[in-house]
């Protein structure tokens, strides 16, 4: 697995090098969320920071994304890497995507052993104007036995967001014993301006998991 890090690591930082000509944009952000909701589980049971910084030079980018419960819980915490491409169409827009994750303040891990590393391939459709929908579907291929697979389906309406999420099988990181939707809900969000050059973004989200019969209300902010 380090072996594995190491030249996707390696092979991404080929990629920048050979597409420093391309413009390139680098992107840094932080989300204070009452709750750290991940596809219908709660975690870490307290409001939660979530930085972000992301490089992206033409359809590729790289970035790293976390999560630090506020209650010092290690369940809470997390640190992502990812990678993924773009491919723009007239029928919308298709992206692969690499994603590591980890749960470092874990008492039972070790960040450097590839136990801790959970890899997730995806794929991601976001569809056009006419038709506002957004497809994802990622399986887990490291530390898994089960191969979890999670599929959510997305559409936008005015200013609501709707979305359905389900596993196709029983699943431990899902918590399911069988096929099972395990997260909807509907959100919104808006531009709140505190100056003429500063704003932020409030957001607020109704998650439900039918298969674990929990519900969540999640407010947040984005800066």
């Amino acid at each position: 697995m380090k072996r594995l890090i190491t030249i996707g690591l390696t092979t991404c930082c080929i990629l920048v090098c050979a597409s420093v000509p391309v413009l390139a944009q680098v992107d840094l952000g932080v989300d204070i969320s009452s709750r750290y909701v991940w596809r219908g589980t709660d975690f870490g049971g307290s409001p939660s920071l979530q930085p972000d910084i992301s490089f992206t030079t033409g359809n590729f980018t790289i970035g790293t994304w976390a999560a630090f419960a506020t209650n010092g819980n290690p369940a809470g915490s997390e640190i992502d890497f990812y990678a993924s491409y773009a491919i723009p169409t007239n029928a919308g827009d298709f992206e692969f995507v690499v994603t590591d994750y980890t749960f470092p303040q874990d008492p039972s891990g070790n960040y450097f052993s590839s136990e801790s590393h959970f890899v997730e391939l995806g794929i991601g459709y976001s569809g056009t104007s006419k038709l506002p929908i957004t497809l994802f579907t990622g399986v887990f291929v490291t530390n898994d036995d089960d191969y979890s697979i999670f599929t959510e389906i997305g559409y936008s309406i005015s200013n609501l967001d709707l979305s359905l999420g389900f596993t196709p099988a029983a699943s431990a990181m899902y918590g399911t014993t069988k096929a099972g939707v395990v997260s909807t809900g509907i959100g919104t969000s808006r531009e709140v301006s505190l100056s003429e050059s500063f704003s932020v973004t409030l957001s607020g989200n109704l998650i439900f998991n039918p298969y674990a019969n929990d519900a969540f209300f999640l407010v947040g902010f984005s800066f």
